[in-house]
C-alpha cells in the first residue's frame, strides 16, 4: 500500500467526509510531499498536509501553510501522537521558508487543543442574511452561471482577492479544486458583466432551505456605490435562481465577527520585521522562550523605528510572550480573512 493509499484509508476512517470529495480531495490536492505522519507498528497512525497558501499581510504577500486534513486513528488517540506530529510540522514549516500556519478546527473543542501548540483564533467572518425586498439590482450589468475555472475567471478572483488587506489567497491549481468541489456540492459561480468586462462573481451553494454566498468578489470598494450596484446585483439574481431560499452572506469584517480559523507564528522574526515596517511607530520588547518545536524563535526582540531587532539589552523591560500571544499581538491591527478553503 503506498503512503497516499495509507493516508486516504486513515482519512476515511476519521472524517464523514463523501467519497466524491475524498477522491477529489486526493487526487486534485494530495501529494505525498505535502504530507506529514506518524507511523507505529508498522502503519501510519496519525497524519496532516501542509496546503501552501499566499497571505496579504501588511502590505505584503507572505508565505503561509494550512493544516488539512489532521487526524489520528482511533486507537491511537490520546497518547500525543498529533501534538506530535504538529511540532514536527511546524519544525519542517520553517526550514521551508513558512512564515505563519493556519488551520480550521473541526469541532469547537479543538480551539482549545490547538491553543497549545501555539495557534489562536485569528480569523473571522460575518454571515448576513439578506433581505431581498431592500436589495436594488442594476440593470448595468448582466449575470450569468459560469461552470468552467477560465484563465478570465481566476485573474479577476485573484485580483480582487489581493485587494483585501490580509487574506488568505489561492494558486489557479487550488482555483480549479474550489471550482470542482463547488460543483460537487451542486454550487454556482454567478458572473457580473458589464458589457463584456467582468465587474463581480459570487460562489453560491445551497444547503437544505439556506442558499450561502460563501464568496462575492465585485469592483470597487464595499460600501461605496459601484460595489453595492454589483453586490445588489448578484444578489438578486441568486434570489431568482434560488426562489423562497434563505440567503446568508459571508464576508470579512472590520470588527465583531465568528471565528473560523487559527494562526500560529513559524518564523517570529521575519513577521515581525514585515509588521514594523508597516508600523513604523510600533515599539516592542519581546521575550520568547516556550517554542519547543523552533527553538530559533526563542530569545529577545526589540521593534521599533520600522525594524525588528534580535538582542538584549542591559536596562531594558521586555514583555514575556507565548508563541499563542505573540500571534495575537502581531494581529491586533489587523482583521486576517480566509474563505473557500476546504474545511
Amino acid at each position: 500500500m503506498t503512503t497516499k493509499d495509507e493516508v486516504k484509508a486513515l482519512w476515511k476512517l476519521c472524517f464523514t467526509d463523501s467519497d466524491e470529495f475524498t477522491d477529489l480531495y486526493f487526487d486534485l490536492r494530495y501529494k505525498d510531499d505535502i504530507n506529514m505522519a506518524v507511523r507505529e507498528d508498522g502503519k501510519i497512525i496519525s497524519a496532516l498536509q501542509m496546503i501552501s497558501y499566499p497571505m496579504t499581510f501588511c502590505g505584503e504577500t507572505i508565505a503561509t501553510s494550512y493544516v488539512s486534513g489532521a487526524c489520528t486513528h482511533p486507537d491511537y488517540r490520546s497518547h500525543g501522537a498529533m501534538r506530535r506530529l504538529l511540532r514536527l510540522t511546524h519544525r519542517r514549516m520553517y526550514d521551508d521558508g513558512i512564515l505563519l500556519s493556519t488551520l480550521i478546527p473541526a469541532e469547537k473543542w479543538l480551539f482549545g487543543y490547538y491553543a497549545k501548540s501555539g495557534y489562536t483564533p485569528r480569523f473571522g467572518y460575518v454571515m448576513e442574511r439578506v433581505n431581498v425586498e431592500k436589495l436594488i439590482p442594476s440593470g448595468s450589468y448582466r449575470v450569468e452561471e459560469e461552470d468552467e475555472a477560465s484563465a478570465e475567471l481566476y485573474q479577476y478572483f485573484d485580483n480582487r482577492m489581493r485587494e483585501r488587506a490580509c487574506c488568505m489567497l489561492h494558486s489557479y491549481e487550488d482555483f480549479l479544486l474550489i471550482m470542482a468541489d463547488l460543483r460537487l456540492g451542486g454550487g454556482k459561480v454567478l458572473v457580473a458583466r458589464r458589457a463584456d468586462r467582468m465587474a463581480g462573481m459570487a460562489f453560491v451553494v445551497k444547503d437544505a432551505g439556506s442558499l450561502y454566498i460563501k464568496e462575492l468578489l465585485a469592483d470597487g470598494i464595499p460600501g461605496q456605490t459601484g460595489f453595492e450596484a454589483v453586490k445588489d446585483t448578484l444578489l438578486s439574481a441568486a434570489a431568482t435562481l434560488y426562489p423562497g431560499a434563505v440567503i446568508e452572506y459571508i464576508h470579512p469584517s472590520s470588527g465583531d465577527s465568528s471565528t473560523l480559523g487559527m494562526a500560529r507564528l513559524i518564523h517570529v522574526e521575519k513577521m515581525l520585521s514585515i509588521l514594523a515596517r508597516k508600523h513604523p511607530v510600533l515599539s516592542l520588547s519581546i521575550q520568547i522562550e516556550d517554542d519547543d518545536a523552533i527553538p530559533e524563535n526563542n530569545g529577545y526582540y526589540i521593534v521599533e523605528n520600522g525594524n525588528c531587532y534580535r538582542e538584549y539589552r542591559e536596562g531594558r523591560e521586555y514583555h514575556l510572550y507565548t508563541i499563542e500571544s505573540l500571534t495575537a499581538k502581531s494581529f491586533e491591527t489587523e482583521h486576517p480573512y480566509m474563505s473557500l478553503m476546504l474545511n
